[in-house]
């Protein structure tokens, strides 16, 4: 449990700097004693109170979740009851943009790749098709062989359309940050 406070006390202490705020300002904004901020810093105080590490979160713009992680509450702590958004931040709802920010531009970025691959495969096909219409006109014969070799070129061209989406790239889900609708 020390470990985990020392390191809750560095993270603030770190965005707190880094935001060049003191103990007294952040006190000020996160609606608590400077003394608390000053023992949860230090790692003095165990397990802040949540409402302290809300005003906090708010403050530096830090994870809520993180924060209440780091200060020893567990999964129960974090998630239990309905509401849970006063359990979340401003940060905590910036990450679950980002991650549906990414996963759609990712998805958008495959949907691309795709079309030129259906490009390529068209034109090959297209290419074909030429050839044994061409064929056919001149009345010239076009071996098996020669339009197995064509269609073999054009088999691992449409092999990656045919695979799912990488489930690695979902965006990361924290249902605590959209109510259920009803």
């Amino acid at each position: 449990m020390k470990k985990q406070t020392t390191e809750l006390g560095k993270i603030i202490t770190e965005a707190r700097e880094k935001k060049g705020i003191s103990q007294r300002e952040l006190s000020r904004q996160a609606n608590m004693d400077c003394a608390e901020v000053s023992r949860i810093e230090a790692g003095k105080r165990l397990k802040p109170n949540v409402l302290y590490l809300k005003g906090i979160a708010e403050a530096l713009d830090l994870s809520m979740v993180d924060l209440m992680k780091l200060a020893g509450y567990n999964d129960l702590d974090i998630n239990w009851g309905k509401d849970l958004s006063s359990k979340r931040s401003t940060a905590d709802y910036q990450k679950q943009i980002q991650s549906y920010e990414k996963f759609y531009f990712d998805v958008l970025e495959d949907i691309e790749e795709r079309r030129k691959v259906d490009f390529a495969v068209k034109g090959c096909i297209a290419d074909l098709i030429d050839k044994l219409e061409l064929a056919s006109i001149e009345k010239k014969e076009i071996s098996n062989d020669e339009i197995l070799e064509r269609l073999k070129e054009i088999i691992p061209m449409i092999r990656p359309n045919l695979e799912k989406f990488d489930k690695s790239k979902y965006p990361s889900f924290d249902s605590a940050l959209f109510p259920k609708r009803k």
